[in-house]
């Protein structure tokens, strides 16, 4: 099961209700429970690189629009550095640290330390410590907002590989939805127990398993 259309036949069957109202409300329910598993779960297919650019004189970075949190930031050494081409990775610090330790946004050199800065739900960006005192390019590594399955009907990462987890999901949320508009209340709670089930198992997948090789780590053998 893969693709937008085999998901709403499904949420129809389980639930066997199709209600007009609540067959349009569907894309809703689908959208709810992938941001709960985006928010919840650091798989490595929900990140992605991009490179970019510091201008000199400059200690602010422009995130992309997709952006959720960052993973990594590095600046390259440039042109006519001894170190030309070497990725020098930053550390995160707080943007309070940033503007103690680095007081004077005058002051350049190469950026060690960066922090996420919000002017507004419109402007995020990054801050670095201290100001580029040349331009260098960068590689940032983030975490960001995958397509929605209802943005993207044919199939996506969580629809072809975590089918039952969104599915049940969607479910959860729908049973939040019937209970409230038309009283009926049987699944809601099996549909959310089976869809933590299927969020710990994503977890498990993207933050343990993804992390170690059974060269080095031996092989599975229980609960992680």
């Amino acid at each position: 099961m893969t693709t937008l259309a085999e998901m709403t036949t499904d949420i129809e069957l389980y639930t066997t209700y199709d209600d007009t109202d609540f067959i349009a409300e569907i894309p809703r329910f689908i959208r709810a429970a992938e941001e709960r598993v985006w928010y919840f779960v650091q798989l490595p297919d929900f990140q992605r690189n991009v490179t970019g650019s510091f201008t000199a004189g400059n200690g602010y970075l422009q995130l992309p629009d997709d952006f959720l949190a960052c993973a990594s930031l590095a600046v390259i050494m440039p042109v006519g550095d001894p170190l030309a081409g070497e990725y020098h990775y930053l550390l995160p610090k707080a943007v309070s640290y940033i503007r103690e330790v680095y007081p004077n946004p005058t002051a350049t050199g190469e950026p060690l330390v960066y922090s996420i800065f919000t002017a507004d739900e419109n402007d995020t960006t990054i801050l670095v410590g201290p100001t580029p005192d040349v331009a260098y390019a960068t590689q940032l590594n983030y975490f960001y907002r995958p397509p929605s399955l209802v943005d993207q009907p044919t199939g996506t990462w969580l629809s072809v590989h975590a089918y039952d987890t969104l599915l049940y999901g969607a479910l959860s949320e729908s049973a939040n939805y019937l209970k409230k508009t038309a009283g009926i209340d049987s699944m809601g709670d099996t549909y959310e127990q089976r869809f933590l089930v299927g969020l710990q198992g994503l977890k498990n997948l993207g933050e343990t398993r993804d992390k170690k090789d059974i060269y080095r780590n031996s092989e599975k053998r229980g609960t992680e």
